[in-house]
């Protein structure tokens, strides 16, 4: 069955009128601008680390004072969770390997590392989600921590890092792997991920040589930088394409990051709390070891000394500590 069109359909339209002398065209209005949501909308994942990161150095500075915007005491970083080698190593103090990725060390520490975590996380919320990126930072922070304890146990050295870089750098990994599937070799993310990347080691490793040439310690972390990158792609790689999830698991997969993030906290600070050589390092703990034995403290000595021969046993300074220890509580 077919249809005949209306007659009206079929007559001659119009021609369209031009605007005669000193008449002014009317324009459509313009069709009206959707606002953008604003970014910590867009990125809630990225912006609640950034403000976990913030608290922690806002209670950091509480413990230290004023003085900590310029350098942390060393004793602060190791109370609030900072990975220190032989203690990661000797005294099983695995749980920092992730406390020490929200630990800083300064305020010029702390706005570096939050400046790249705002350039870089919201991309890669946005493009693999909070469910893909929430145990990717986790992973890659730790993957960072487990980077630096082996180069400072190869370099035989008291080595103590703090800072969220492993883990940004474990964002810049993976954002190098969605720029390559996305546009392949020639995506600008991919470069400007790369290039990011290499200033970040090139400077670290400028950073670092001042300093020792000055005699100082410290300085960027390229180990931890590495181990965060390479774990970072290495994750972003296994990611499959086109697999969404759903709100519910987002939000069990978050939260159970956190509850991870949040246990270790728990750890750190029951053993701060309790032990009052939790925020000492080697030397302090020598130092610590040799007042109690003065003093008479054997109890207190013992301790110290136990976990001065978990450190470091060959150590001159402790087998010094040790006799002491003999000499003056006689076991």
């Amino acid at each position: 069955m077919s249809s005949v069109p209306a007659l009206s359909s079929l007559a001659p339209r119009p021609a369209p009128r031009l605007p005669g002398a000193g008449e002014v065209p009317v324009r459509a209005p313009p069709a009206p601008r959707v606002a953008e949501p604003p970014l910590y909308k867009q990125a809630p994942l990225t912006f609640a680390i950034i403000f976990v990161n913030v608290a922690v150095f806002a209670a950091q500075i509480a413990a230290s004072g004023l003085s900590g915007f310029a350098g942390m005491p060393s004793s602060v970083l190791h109370a609030f969770g900072g990975n220190e080698v032989a203690a990661t190593l000797y005294e099983y103090r695995v749980e920092t390997l992730l406390t020490s990725c929200f630990v800083h060390g300064s305020l010029i520490h702390i706005a570096f590392n939050m400046i790249a975590l705002r350039q870089i996380g919201p991309l890669v919320e946005r493009a693999a989600g909070a469910a893909r990126m929430a145990p990717l930072y986790v992973l890659s922070g730790i993957a960072g921590s487990l980077g630096s304890t082996f180069f400072g146990w190869l370099s035989g050295g008291q080595r103590l890092s703090v800072g969220a870089s492993g883990a940004i750098c474990g964002l810049v990994g993976a954002a190098l792997v969605i720029g390559y599937r996305i546009e392949g070799w020639q995506s600008p993310l991919m470069r400007a991920m790369a290039r990011w990347l290499f200033a970040l080691f090139a400077l670290g490793l400028v950073v670092s040589l001042f300093m020792r040439l000055g005699g100082a310690s410290g300085g960027f972390d390229n180990a931890a930088h590495a181990g965060g990158a390479v774990a970072g792609a290495s994750i972003a790689i296994g990611w499959r394409r086109g697999v969404a999830y759903s709100r519910s698991t987002t939000a069990m997969i978050v939260l159970s990051c956190a509850c991870i993030c949040a246990g270790a906290g728990i750890l750190v600070a029951r053993y701060t709390l309790s032990n009052p050589l939790a925020s000492m390092g080697l030397d302090d703990r020598i130092r610590y070891a040799a007042s109690a034995i003065d003093d008479g403290r054997c109890r207190d000595a013992r301790a110290a000394v136990l976990s001065l021969q978990r450190l470091a046993p060959r150590a001159p300074e402790v087998r010094l500590v040790e006799r002491n220890y003999r000499n003056r509580c006689g076991r």
